[in-house]
């Protein structure tokens, strides 16, 4: 069986990608500073926490709609 990706699930692991590469590639040097501070905090800390939301909210969009499920949650009740 050939496993069908969808708009959606392509999507959902783009933005995985995206979000761990930003945190996880070299291109986390151009945070790494202390100035500018936001909000009291350095910003290579505000860059970290910014990521981490991001793909925390991917995840849970990612629980939310089903998508490592091979057919999604029938809302009927077959008894």
């Amino acid at each position: 069986m050939r496993k069908r990706f969808t708009a959606r699930k392509i999507a959902i692991y783009g933005c995985m990608l995206f979000g761990f590469a930003m945190l996880e590639s070299p291109l986390v040097l151009m945070a790494n500073k202390i100035e500018p501070m936001v909000m009291g905090i350095p910003f290579f800390l505000v860059w970290n926490l910014v990521w981490w939301g991001f793909l925390t909210a991917v995840f849970l969009y990612a629980y939310l709609t089903n998508w490592g499920s091979a057919k999604a949650p029938s809302t009927t009740d077959n008894r």
